[in-house]
């Protein structure tokens, strides 16, 4: 969002902080390797939390829902906050009524041109035996607070899914638009491996939700997968994240319902294409990663994510588009570096120097984890040699 919509922020929190920059190591900014730096927080900070929706837009970082605990005790809330990244400040924007009700898992996204942000879908616990999905779309800006928008029944059918969304500005038309991909539309037990369990389909919303047909070939139907949009490429990337069992049809969940497959979906012409299949010389299976799009070296940087034996990761890959390989970086790299987590905020940005990944929050384990709400940055040099 833009600066005016960063003063309105201001005005409308109960108070500011601005904190100095102690503790960013600054001989790191010169290393060609990729570095991570902790921090600091002042103001509000949210309560530590898992599996909320986030956007960012100008300096400004934000986040909605998520739940405050985990299994049993996984309650979905509607918090919501924004973090300014040039004064290291959160506000709490929960005095606004008539929102989106507690959920984990929405898709968010910012409308630029309208000073706005658009929240839609979502959902509540699994293993409570119940469909605690949502399908409503709400639109919010600091002037109007929350409105909820009407939807055709189709369109409510669009938005019953708990997945990633991202913003993409068509070139020359000044609009924003959400690509959403599958994602989980049930929370019933076993719920992959139902008919209506996950989505299958690429959509985009612009003024309402709409079906993209994108012919064949197409990523399998999944959930809890990165989705990343690149300007530069004009492209959309997907990697891994859990499906159904259309392959071992046993109807449980094994580890070969986990993903490490690698897509490209070029938004110009609406076609997908594989880049890696599951192959082993690289992350490998896996959901909850963290995509970043490197267009400056023609690399896609992979960060973390789960395995089906519930270990949780902290790894940093990239694949290289010009020879077709994985390599890993964290090894190398030195200095201070996160917990393992998944389920965390986040957002990527680029800066003159730089390509960042912003986490905020997150759980260290599915069952009796440590709930985290620290804040890091990962640094990728654009000279980074890897």
């Amino acid at each position: 969002m833009t600066r005016r919509v960063q003063l309105r922020i201001v005005l409308i929190a109960s108070f500011s902080l601005l904190l100095s920059f102690v503790g960013i190591r600054p001989s790191a900014a010169r290393s060609s390797l990729p570095y991570w730096t902790e921090i600091p927080q002042g103001g509000a900070i949210p309560n530590a939390i898992w599996d909320g929706a986030s956007a960012y837009h100008q300096g400004i970082f934000y986040i909605f829902g998520g739940l405050n605990g985990t299994y049993p005790n996984d309650e979905p809330v509607a918090d919501f906050s924004a973090f300014d990244v040039d004064t290291l400040t959160w506000y709490d924007l929960g005095q606004y009524p008539g929102g989106p009700s507690a959920r984990a898992e929405s898709m968010m996204w910012c409308v630029a041109e309208e000073d706005a942000l658009i929240v839609s879908g979502g959902r509540g616990p699994f293993r409570r035996g119940l469909d605690l999905t949502h399908q409503d779309t709400f639109r919010f800006d600091p002037v109007h607070g929350w409105t909820q928008i009407a939807q055709s029944a189709a369109e409510i059918g669009r938005a019953n899914r708990s997945t990633e969304a991202v913003a993409v500005r068509k070139k020359g038309k000044h609009k924003t638009v959400a690509y959403a991909f599958s994602g989980s539309s049930s929370t019933l037990p076993a719920f992959i491996n139902r008919p209506d369990g996950l989505q299958h389909d690429l959509v985009r919303y612009k003024n309402g939700w709409k079906q993209v047909a994108t012919g064949s070939p197409a990523p399998r139907a999944r959930a809890h997968h990165p989705l990343v949009y690149s300007e530069g490429w004009n492209a959309l990337l997907v990697y891994g994240g859990y499906t159904n069992d259309a392959v071992n049809g046993t109807g449980l969940f094994t580890p070969e319902n986990y993903l490490g497959d690698l897509w490209w979906f070029d938004v110009g012409t609406e076609t997908w294409d594989q880049l890696v299949f599951d192959e082993a010389a690289g992350p490998g299976h896996r959901d909850n990663a963290k995509l970043i799009a490197d267009e400056h070296n023609d690399r896609i940087w992979l960060f973390g994510g789960s395995q089906f034996d519930g270990t949780t990761l902290s790894d940093l890959w990239y694949f290289d588009l010009h020879t077709g390989t994985w390599t890993r970086v964290d090894t190398a790299m030195t200095g201070p570096a996160p917990a393992p987590r998944f389920g965390q905020f986040y957002f990527t940005r680029k800066t003159a120097t730089a390509y960042e990944l912003y986490i905020f929050g997150g759980a260290t384990a599915e069952f009796a984890p440590v709930l985290l709400n620290d804040m890091w940055r990962l640094t990728i040099p654009l000279a980074c040699g890897g």
